[in-house]
This record gives C-alpha cells, structure tokens and sequence, in this order.
C-alpha cells in the first residue's frame, strides 16, 4: 500500500546549459523595465475585458466567463480550453527577488500539474506556480541553471478561495504562502535564470501532459487541460512578500466565505415522481460544462413514473449510457457493448464510455404511451484517441455497432435487448457490468453498502457478498469476494445501494456467471475511477484521486447465453428495475418473464397468442383488415408461472378500448393502461394491467363505446 504524489520532471539541468544560450538572461543582468505585471478582471463588458487583456500582449482562449471574486469580478476557467497566454515582450524581467501569487477556488483537482504562471521552457528554465492532481501547490525556479522545485504537504481546498504565493529570494531560497501562512520553503542559494523569449501562461498547460497516475491511466496519451476553477487578482511582483505582509494583504481582502462553487449535480429532470412516459429533455449540469457540448436542445431523454420518483435517464453526460435513478438520487447503470485487445486499436477499450463527443452515440423514443414507453439507443464501439471502431470488417468497412431496445412499464421495470452487429462475434465481447455512478463530492462508499451485492437463483437462495471497508484512505486493492459463485444456478443479481430502491438484473439462467472487481488499486474499499462520466479527456481508465469529479464505481459482470444469433449479430436479454432492499419479489417477476403461463384466445378472429420476453408482453396477432372485434385472452396463471404486471400487444386495433378483467370468474377492479403504437404496417393496441396473479385470469377487450 502506498500513497501517491505527482511529480514534474526532475531536477537535473546542468549548471552550463544556458549559459551561452540567445535569450537566457541572469537576474543581475535583467533589465529594470517591465517589473510587475498584474491581472485582474473587473470593469466593463467582457469583450471589453478582452480587449484590456490584449492591450497588455495577452491572448484570452477557450471559454470562459466571469464570475464573483475576491475583487469585483473573478475569471472561471473551465478545466479544458481557458487560458490567458502572454507575449513574451511583454512578460515582465525579474530580477533575484521577485513574488508570484493569486486568488484561486478550484472546482475540480487538475488532471496532472497545472500552471496557476507558467514562465519557463520545458521545465528547465524560468519559474511555474502550480497545483498538483492531489492539490498540493508547487512552486518552481530556475538558480544558477538548475530547475528547483519546493511542494506543500497540504492541500488545497475545494470551491473555496485562496490565496496562493510563491516567493524567491536569491539568499535564501523558495517559499510558498497560503493564506498568508508559511507551506513550504526549500534552501536555494544562487542567481534566478529567466528565457525572455518564453511567454507566460496562466491557467493552462504549456503542452499536453499524461494525466495522473500516468502508469496506471490508459491509454497512456498526453491530454489538453486547464485549472478548473476560479482565478482572480494574479500578480507577479519584483520584491519577495513577507509572511506578514501576504497576512495583511490576505485580511484586507472581504473574500466570499465558505464555499463559492456549488458541486454539480448529476441531472435526471424534475425532482418528484410525475406523468409516465418518456420525454426528450435538455438536461443541464454546470455552465462550464454545457458551453463545451455542441449539441442541441432536446437531445436527452428521461422516463419518469407517476408512483415514484424514479427514473430512467439517457443523458449526454454518461454518453447517453441509461442509468436508473432511486427516489433519493444514486445513479446506476448495467453498462453496454464492449470489446478490446486485437481488433480494437492501440487505445484501451471500444464501447461508448469513450465516446466523448457523443459522434455515435444517439438516443431515440420510438413509443410513449401510458401503458409503456421503448427507447432505442444505437451506439458504436470504438476507442478513445481516434475513434476508431472495433473490428472492421475487410469488405465493408463496418465496424462494431448495438442496438439496444429498452422495452420500460409503469411498474419500474424494463426488458434491455442488445443487438450486436460485428464481424468477430468470436471475439471478446462484455454485456453487462455492474456500475454505480458516483456524483461530485460522492465517494463510493457514499452510494453503497458494504455488503454491496446479492445473488439469487429460482429456487429464492441467496448469498449476499461483502467488501471491506478500508481504515486509511491509502491507493491499495479492494478487499472484496475473490469470486461469486454462491448459490448454485444463481441467475439474479441485486446491487444494495444506500436507498430504500436496489437495482436488480435477471437473466436467462442458461450458462450463467459472474465474476467480480477487485483487480486494480483504489483510494476506495471498492474499484473507483473518473474518466466517465462527464470527463472529456481521451482516456478508459483513470483512477479517481478524490470526490471531486463525476465518477464511477464496478462491482462485478454476469455472463449468459445469447437469446439470438445470426452470421453478424447476436442478441441478449435483460430484465432490471428497481426493488425492495431484500429483493423478495423478484422470483414471481423472473417466473412471469422465464416461463409464462400458457394464454389461449377464447373469444375472436386472430392467431394464437406469443409471449415475447423482449417485450415482456403477450402477442395478439390479428390481420390487417380485421374489424375491431371483441376478444377473450384466457390465462392459466399458477403460483409457478404467475402474472406480475402483464401486458398485451394487440396487432391492427387503432382505437381506444374497454377492458374487463375476471379473476376466477369475477370482474376484479384493477387499474387498466392502454396505447396505441403507430406503425408503418397499422397501429397497436397496447395494454397494461397492474395485476400480480396465481390463478386463472380473464381478460375481455373490446372497442370503447364513445
């Protein structure tokens, strides 16, 4: 076990190196002229700001915008693209005494160091003000040809102003200052060596760095970033700043007090349950955020229930990847389509969690109705540096895509049907991974319980799973189960978040498996990273450092038989909702959607009835010019193969009708949902009952009499 700090490079330039080189001055030497340099960004409208900014040489880029700060109006970097870039004639010559300091909040840790000023030339000659992945300030200098480097030991706070300083004094070395208050120094004796025709960066890296931890990350590509956060009344002074006169100047400031950045949150909609369907949706989650999407309104989807607060969400943010949303918040999704080694390029996984941009990834109501609502999310499998898609095909050109039908009741239940088009069905292909989505500020340990997962089988046996908690917060492997292969023939999976709601998965128990995550170090009891959701940075796997980002959590996969398979695809089923904290509904649901009782028509003119579990609907197949006759569906429900919730898909019925339900011979008064789907081919009656039974049931349905 071992705790993490990020490094820069090392300190190894030679003495010699600049000394005969054009632009590299001495502090003695340095001419008296541009001494100070100060940033600040009141005043004005912000095109005037940006005119202000290029008075003084300086280049304001990505975007940005203002917000409070400690003086008047403070800049908001956004973690990717901000960053104030200064000319080098303009960068002020320092001589052996000089100070940097600024008002900083952070929003998120960077994703390796980050230049609060950044004047210097491949880390070996001038000065960098920095923050690390963990929050640690360091402070940089160039004496007498070697690249000195002093770190705190503390760390930043998040969402809260401070005031970072860096001060060199050629006598006696570095020192850095937070609020005023020593942090760190280090002796350095010696002659401050400065490259004039360096420019001067604020907020953003000089080139693309490997984010931290970079021999874990994958794939192990340089990224673009920035600070993300608030930046405000930076200066670079040619005297050192005391301690005590950092204090004065820190007490003179009427700085906002506590945090002054919310944490972003996760967005599913309108709090509250509300009317069942899906709706297209404009989901928002930081304004930083949002101005880097290009995409329009209306471009994600939520399906709301009218007895629960619930959700199901396809929002840009996870990709569109659909995570189920309890009453009170916790996120949690079963993954998608994945594949990887040969095949899938040189950049870690294909699937859409690398899919940043969303230029595959789409989401689609096809039907919402109040007896139902089916989404159809189409995605590629592709990786994240190019976006390259797995496997394709040498006369086609086509690579990896899915189709997923998402098939949702008002019940909270929803069948997933996953289609796979590939040309190496043979090779590696994933289906489903447990995964809890951690919001900013939510560790894992926030979202779940200890004993994190519970497997179940037909005969209602079961074996829970436990994962132990960790004492110190130190980057070391999980302590979970070595393998879950508790009770035999288990083909139900029930992930026990800290709600009253728990996800659960049922799967044909045909070949069924599971396996479990413990493999790769975390600073969580469980496996923890940040590179999905939300991150926009090339990568399939960084360890999270912090609860600062979104995030995500996995516990463990199943594996099952396929439900369908042709030359170029195969197709899986997958039942999953929501239930009760001990799941002890789950068995009569798995039996209504594994073994169905057997329906006959008793009354009209149509074919026999199907029962189609990726629907989790019967069929009434009636021909296209048929009138709207009544119709009589018997069903032999038995406590083996019982009804929960069943609906029934009627073939060319375009209107609105009266449905009776008879248990055991008597109208049993029950809550009727009904729609009509439209199609090319004719429309479709679609109904729903809210009925769990065990005994024969009846159902009449006939044209509604206006």
């Amino acid at each position: 076990m071992k705790r993490l700090k990020s490094l820069v490079l090392p300190c190894v330039a030679a003495a010699l190196l600049y000394t005969q080189v054009p632009g590299v001055i001495h502090a003695q030497s340095a001419p008296s002229r541009l001494v100070d340099a100060n940033w600040s960004f009141d005043g004005g409208s912000d095109e005037t700001l940006s005119d202000s900014l290029a008075r003084n040489g300086d280049h304001l880029q990505g975007f940005w915008r203002r917000v409070p700060g400690v003086k008047g109006k403070a800049l908001e970097f956004d973690g990717y693209t901000t960053g104030i870039w200064r000319e080098a004639k303009y960068v002020p010559r320092l001589g052996n005494e000089f100070t940097v300091s600024a008002w900083v909040a952070l929003n998120n840790l960077p994703w390796n160091w980050v230049p609060i000023a950044d004047q210097s030339e491949h880390q070996q000659v001038g000065f960098f003000l920095g923050i690390d992945a963990f929050g640690h300030v360091g402070f940089c200098v160039t004496v007498d040809g070697v690249w000195k480097q002093v770190t705190t030991d503390t760390t930043l706070p998040l969402k809260k102003w401070v005031h970072v300083t860096g001060v060199f004094n050629g006598n006696s070395g570095l020192s850095i200052l937070i609020d005023g208050k020593p942090a760190a120094n280090l002796a350095a004796h010696g002659t401050f060596w400065q490259d004039v025709n360096a420019t001067m960066v604020l907020g953003k890296v000089r080139v693309a760095q490997v984010s931290f931890p970079a021999w874990i990350s994958h794939p192990q590509d340089p990224i673009q970033y920035s600070l993300d956060g608030y930046l405000d009344e930076v200066q670079v002074l040619s005297r050192p700043v005391s301690p005590q006169q950092d204090q004065e100047d820190v007490a003179g400031v009427a700085k906002p007090a506590g945090e002054v950045i919310p944490y972003a949150a996760l967005p599913s909609g309108p709090a509250g349950p509300g009317p069942f369907g899906a709706m297209y949706a404009s989901l928002k989650y930081s304004p930083a955020w949002d101005r880097l999407r290009r995409l329009g309104s209306d471009s994600d989807v939520v399906v709301r229930f009218d007895k629960s607060a619930m959700r199901l969400v396809f929002w840009q943010g996870t990709n569109y990847i659909p995570a189920w949303v309890t009453e009170d918040g916790k996120w949690y999704t079963d993954e998608f389509l994945e594949t990887w080694g040969p095949g899938c390029g040189g950049a870690g996984d294909c699937e859409p969690m690398s899919d940043k941009q969303g230029r595959y990834s789409h989401v689609s109501v096809l039907e919402s109705s109040d007896a139902r609502a089916v989404i159809h999310w189409r995605y590629a499998l592709a990786e994240a540096r190019n976006y390259e898609g797995a496997h394709p095909d040498a006369l086609s050109g086509w690579f990896d895509w899915a189709d997923e039908y998402w098939t949702v009741y008002p019940d909270g239940v929803a069948v997933r049907k996953q289609v796979l088009w590939s040309s190496a069905l043979e090779a590696p292909h994933e289906w489903q991974e447990t995964i809890v989505i951690n919001g900013p500020g939510q560790r894992p340990e926030d979202n779940l319980e200890s004993d994190a997962l519970t497997l179940e089988n037909m005969a209602g046996e079961t074996s829970t799973y436990h994962w132990e908690p960790k004492t110190e917060r130190t980057f070391a492997y999980p302590k979970g189960p070595a393998k879950l292969d508790r009770p035999n023939n288990a083909n139900i999976q029930i992930v026990h978040l800290k709600s009253p709601q728990n996800p659960f998965q049922i799967v044909w128990p045909r070949g069924v498996s599971f396996d479990t995550y413990n493999g790769e170090q975390s600073y969580s009891m469980f496996e923890w990273w940040n590179h999905w959701p939300v991150a926009q940075v090339g990568s399939s796997g960084r360890p999270a450092i912090a609860a600062d980002r979104a995030s995500h959590t996995s516990l463990s996969h199943i594996y099952w038989e396929p439900y369908a398979r042709s030359s170029d695809s195969m197709t899986k089923l997958l039942l999953c909702g929501f239930t009760t904290r001990d799941g002890a509904n789950l068995v009569p649901l798995a039996n209504s959607w594994l073994a169905p009782p057997d329906v006959t028509l008793a009354q009209g003119r149509s074919s026999p009835v199907d029962y189609d579990p990726a629907q989790r609907a019967f069929l009434v197949h009636r021909p296209n010019n048929q009138s709207h006759d009544p119709l009589t569906i018997r069903i032999s429900s038995t406590a083996e193969r019982p009804l929960v919730n069943p609906a029934f898909i009627v073939d060319h019925w375009s209107t609105p009708a009266t449905v009776r339900v008879d248990l055991d011979g008597k109208e049993a008064e029950i809550r009727v949902r009904q729609g009509i789907e439209h199609h090319l081919d004719g429309d479709s009656l679609v109904v729903y009952l809210e009925l769990t039974a065990t005994n024969p049931v009846s159902v009449s349905i006939e044209p509604a009499k206006h």
